[in-house]
């Protein structure tokens, strides 16, 4: 992990700018992680930006698939910090803890119905049948949307295999400002 005193300047502008974009004062440990490489972080960074600068779905509903693909990934960095990530834009605990724990009745349908997409293409993507799209535009989903949401679904499955192969660990900032 490269601190941030440790920086060189390529990493240190894109520390500063992480920073300065996802309004936080320290740098995530997973960026840390990855200025290792200065290549392997500007690619990670600069694909985090595109998700949030292009997709037209809501930033909430983006931060719930994501934290979503992360807790049934079993990938304890990106959950942890997907369901703060999730908290911050105001989603509730209760809505947080029933997609954790009762994907099958998380109300409204229609995020149910995607959440639950997610989950199967991003864990099994070869099981996706026609039947599965087509539940998804009964929802009213487009295909612009699905396409966004496969594409955020596999996003968070690579950040998952990133943190949990490189064993990122979980920063205490984050820890306490979810109350454990």
């Amino acid at each position: 992990m490269i601190e941030e005193h440790e920086a060189t300047s390529e990493v240190a502008e894109i520390f500063d700018a992480v920073k300065r974009d996802m309004q936080i004062l320290t740098v995530p440990n997973m960026m840390k992680t990855l200025g290792v490489s200065p290549a392997a972080l500007a690619i990670h960074w600069g694909m985090f930006q595109a998700v949030v600068a292009h997709l037209t779905l809501p930033h909430s509903l983006m931060a719930m698939i994501g934290y979503t693909v992360a807790e049934y990934g079993n990938c304890e960095y990106c959950s942890v910090n997907g369901e703060l990530f999730c908290r911050n834009l105001g989603i509730d605990e209760d809505i947080l803890a029933q997609v954790a724990q009762d994907l099958g009745n998380v109300n409204p349908q229609r995020v149910r119905v995607i959440l639950e997409f997610s989950v199967k293409m991003a864990h099994d993507p070869k099981s996706i049948t026609h039947e599965d799209f087509d539940r998804m535009r009964e929802f009213g989903v487009s295909d612009e949307e699905i396409l966004e949401i496969v594409l955020l679904a596999a996003h968070a499955v690579s950040a998952d295999i990133i943190a949990d192969t490189l064993r990122v660990p979980v920063e205490t900032a984050v820890y306490a400002a979810l109350g454990r």
